[in-house]
Parts: structure tokens; sequence; C-alpha cells
């Protein structure tokens, strides 16, 4: 697959990317996502919470399933189990969560470049579908973002996503795209920068700045899905509430169409994100995150 075609994509996030959230990204112009993480050793377990993640739909595509994990020889048996599924398979090596680093998984790989490089040529050498990966630009500095991109390369990625923040900055302090820059300008395969990309406006930026081949949006688009399609067509609008509200009704239909399982929390979290920026968000949230029932959240946006 050509990834050099492929410019605004639904980065992955724990919690909020399920199946419902890509399929409404993807209807609002996202050109492709990736499942949210999945721990190798789930798959490998035959754990079903594993494999409902990974669980991906033909609308949605191309769809890469994301996995994470520290043993080279599990991640490839857990991406050969998975690829049938899949467009891609992209490898984790940036989620700064301490449940996954503590188990030396996700941004805690970039300290132990050797062993990034193991489980890449592991995958890549296993599976026929594409191997991708995203990466930080390291723990605590970039000093070695650009020898360590260029490894996964020469290790048999197709493609690299790059979140322009360390581990240690988790989500806050300013992303450094100029690294993106560096380490666009040092690989053949294509680029996809990630970090702070708000709007149209931002994402034009990051390409003007990086070089980037295509923008992974992440936070941005929770709650807001209409990002990508103002991405494409090259102009940023007023998201108001009539526009959140459709959005959040719009999931809830497609949750049900897939038969998803009913999850109050999920639903919350989604909820919360369609109401932020708006006026009385806070006292919305409250009443959220306090509902006992679907029909409670729901309706929270009849205002």
């Amino acid at each position: 697959m050509d990834f050099s075609k492929l410019k605004f994509g639904l980065a992955p996030m724990a919690g909020y990317t399920d199946v419902a959230f890509r399929l409404l990204c993807h209807e609002q112009g996202a050109d492709f996502g990736i499942t949210e993480l999945i721990s190798a050793e789930s798959i490998i377990r035959n754990n079903e919470q594993g494999f409902r993640i990974a669980q991906v739909y033909d609308e949605e595509r191309p769809i890469g399933i994301q996995l994470f994990g520290s043993n080279p020889k599990s991640i490839a048996t857990a991406a050969a189990k998975l690829e049938k599924d899949a467009d891609f398979i992209d490898l984790n090596f940036g989620c700064p969560a301490p449940k996954v680093t503590r188990a030396l998984g996700g941004a805690a790989l970039l300290a132990r470049p050797e062993r990034i490089k193991e489980i890449v040529e592991a995958v890549s050498s296993t599976i026929s579908k594409p191997t991708t990966a995203k990466m930080r630009l390291g723990t605590t500095n970039s000093d070695h973002a650009v020898e360590i991109a260029k490894l996964i390369e020469r290790s048999g990625a197709s493609a690299l996503s790059v979140h322009a923040r360390t581990l240690k900055q988790g989500y806050s302090g300013e992303p450094d795209w100029r690294k993106i820059k560096e380490i666009k300008d040092a690989l053949a395969i294509p680029v996809f920068g990630n970090g702070n990309v708000r709007s149209y406006a931002d994402a034009e930026r990051m390409f003007a700045t990086t070089n980037c081949d295509g923008v992974l949006i992440g936070r941005a688009a929770l709650g807001n899905p209409f990002i990508f399609k103002m991405c494409k067509n090259k102009k940023d609008a007023y998201v108001d509430f009539k526009m959140r509200k459709k959005g959040f009704l719009r999931y809830l239909e497609l949750r049900k169409k897939l038969n998803m399982r009913e999850s109050l929390g999920d639903l919350k979290a989604q909820a919360i994100a369609f109401v932020q920026d708006v006026q009385g968000a806070g006292s919305l949230r409250l009443k959220i995150s306090q509902a006992k029932e679907l029909s409670e959240i729901i309706s929270c946006f009849d205002l």
C-alpha cells in the first residue's frame, strides 16, 4: 500500500478510538485509522478484550492494528494472528502510560534501540502486510531520535509516525516539530507527524515545517471528528453545539449498528469530549459523569 498518499489519519488513543469512533472520523474525511494499542501477550493468550479491540471493518479501511510489548517473538506471533484483518501492523514505541512503560513497552523501548530493532525485524520478516511504527523523540531528550528512526527503517518498517515529544513530556510542553523534519530528511520511507495539530491551519504549518508525508490527529479529533473534513476542505470552521450533538448521536448510531457492548464509562468519556469548549461545559461534564444510564447522558445534549 502507498502510505505517501495518505494525508490525514486518526491517531490511536486508548479508551477513545474504538471502531465506532474510527468509522465516524472516516465518514468525516480521515484517510486512515489505527486501533487502540493492544498487548501482544493478550493476543497470544487469546484474551477476548484484545481481539475485541482488534476487530476492524471494511468501511474504515485502510486500517492498522497497533501492538505493544517488549518481546520480539511474542509481538511477531501476535502480528501473524492479526494481519489477515489489518491493512498494516503498527508497532507502538510511543505510549507514555506507566502501565505500558513499566512493562518496558511503548516509549520505554526508546532507551533500548537494539530491542526496537529486534521487534521490527521480527514482525516485518514474519508477516506479509506492511509493518509500520510510531515513536516519540526519546525518553528524556531527543538526542538519538534520528538514529532510532533510521534503525526502524533499516529493520523493515514501511512507514513511521513521530510524536514530537519525549516520554518525560507526556502530553505537556511544546512538541519539537523541527525534529520531525530531521527524521523526514533522513528517511526514505513515508513519515507522519503528530503532536499539537488542532486545526487545518496547524496541519498546514506542520506540513510546511516538517515536509512530512501526512499528519496524525489525536486529541483534537475527540469531540470534533469534523476536523478531518476541514482538513480536506482546506478551511477551518467553528464547530457549534448542534454539530457536536449530531456527532455524538451518530457515534451512538454506529455503536448500535456494530452491536458494540454498552460500556457506560466509554460512553461518558466520549460524551464529555463532545461537550468540550461549549458554553457551560463544566456543568455538562458533571452531569455526564453522574449519569446512571445512557438516556441521562443523551439528555445532557438537549439544550
